[in-house]
């Protein structure tokens, strides 16, 4: 009985964890795409209109807006 409460334990943990990491790496990433693309748009004279929607879900839409000549 102690076993398998330490097992359940071990493996809530375990999962907790790799939640974790994963949640981290994903904003890690999505903060290198908005980064590339805001240098990108700035590089070609353009605007940045950016709205972040929720960090916890990391959803955003980007834009570039370029000046009509």
């Amino acid at each position: 009985m102690v076993q398998t409460r330490q097992m359940i334990g071990i493996l809530a943990v375990t999962l907790l964890l790799a939640a974790a990491i994963l949640l981290a790496a994903q904003h890690h990433f999505t903060k290198q795409e908005i980064s590339a693309l805001t240098e990108g748009c700035l590089d070609n004279g353009g605007t940045v209109d950016l709205t972040i929607y929720s960090t916890i879900t990391n959803s955003y839409e980007f834009a570039c807006v370029k000046p009509r000549r």
